[in-house]
């Protein structure tokens, strides 16, 4: 696929971690940005940063892609704007652990929302223009949780990730032959807000030093996005527990990834 250069960016969640690294890496090769998350004070600084490295017009909204008709809203803002949204990412999520029958449900289906059904609404809406223009690129951030059968003590989240990689997969062949790919990008363990605002901090999975850094992620995700491909797992160690969390039989997958899913005392 030919990369579509020098055109705008719309990055939900933009305003830290990989969604913010992201946007720093299309900055850096001339794309233009808007940037929508829902802290307005660390959305500014961050398009305040990216304007200062590079040369790229940076719009910003602040808003909760949750609330209700925020997305229809979103869409009129841009659309006011006059901008063509050539490349949306997808990134504005949340996440949850803990057992799903002591879990607040409001806060629940506020994470199932955000997750599943934002992305699919914004999704929905962009995707028109873009195959009317007959070229654009819609990626997704999935994560590695979907490359195994489920887990507890997240079951909620893990499910909701394997809904972005079995739209991303279905959309991309949908698309064949528009001009229009669709990537999800599955990161792995991270060191973002992600594992606090979770409660993950103390959980098996998140114990390990290192991973792969959101900047290798942003960078991976940018080039598989461009080159159209389906989906890209940042990351030689991720790439290989992806393998193993396919690997028949899937129930001993199941119990390594039950294993790390565990929080410590």
């Amino acid at each position: 696929m030919k990369p579509i250069d020098n055109k705008t960016v719309l990055i939900t969640g933009a305003s830290k971690g990989i969604g913010l690294a992201i946007a720093k890496v299309f900055a850096a090769h001339g794309h233009n940005l808007i940037l929508v998350a829902r802290g307005q004070a660390r959305l500014e600084q961050a398009a305040r940063d990216i304007q200062k490295s590079s040369d790229s017009d940076v719009l910003t909204f602040s808003m909760d892609l949750a609330g209700e008709n925020a997305v229809e809203e979103l869409f009129e803002k841009v659309k006011q704007t006059g901008l063509s949204v050539d490349i949306l990412v997808n990134n504005a999520g949340v996440g949850m652990t803990g057992y799903f029958a002591m879990g607040d449900y409001s806060t629940m289906t506020n994470m199932l929302r955000l997750n599943m059904i934002v992305l699919t609404q914004l999704t929905h809406l962009f995707l028109q223009p873009m195959l009317q223009r007959k070229h654009g690129r819609i990626l997704n951030v999935g994560s590695l949780v979907a490359h195994f059968s489920g887990a507890p003590n997240w079951s909620a989240y893990v499910a909701s990730k394997h809904y972005v990689r079995a739209f991303s997969r279905g959309l991309s062949r949908e698309l064949k032959g528009t001009g229009v790919t669709a990537t999800v990008v599955s990161p792995g363990a991270t060191a973002t807000d992600f594992v606090t605002t979770a409660d993950a901090t103390n959980m098996r999975a998140y114990q390990t030093r290192g991973g792969t850094s959101v900047e290798k992620i942003a960078e991976a995700a940018y080039s598989a996005c461009q080159a159209g491909k389906v989906s890209i797992i940042p990351g030689m160690f991720n790439k290989l527990l992806a393998f193993l969390g396919e690997l028949h039989p899937r129930a001993i997958a199941f119990e390594v990834f039950a294993f790390l899913s565990q929080k410590k005392d």
